[in-house]
């Protein structure tokens, strides 16, 4: 299931990144994110050169760490559940700097 959930991911920020208002978030932004599910996987993501990357696996240094659980990932990327809404439900912890948290909307 893991897998699915990677390619989704990647398959919905390719969406994004066609978005104006994605690139602009981004533009200039560099980060790199955790994202752990509470199932156990691990994933990041890397902000970069105006283009957003997600790997599997956990790293060792990151700017956020993002906690939830498969379902409300793929609500989140299937754009069922919005950021905020998720943050309200805690179906999504995110820990980071306010400006990130504003800017990571446009990612999921």
């Amino acid at each position: 299931m893991t897998e699915d959930l990677l390619s989704l991911m990647r398959e919905r920020i390719a969406i994004g990144l066609e978005r104006e208002k994605t690139l602009e978030a981004i533009d200039g932004w560099e980060r790199t994110a955790l994202l752990e599910l509470k199932e156990g996987p691990k994933y990041h993501f890397i902000v970069k050169d105006n283009d957003i990357k997600v790997e599997e696996g956990g790293v060792e240094e990151y700017d956020m760490k993002i906690e939830s659980d498969e379902d409300s990932i793929r609500k989140l990327f299937l754009e069922e559940m919005s950021a905020a809404s998720a943050l309200l439900r805690r179906k999504l912890k995110v820990k980071g700097s306010a400006s990130d948290l504003m800017k990571i909307r446009h990612i999921f």
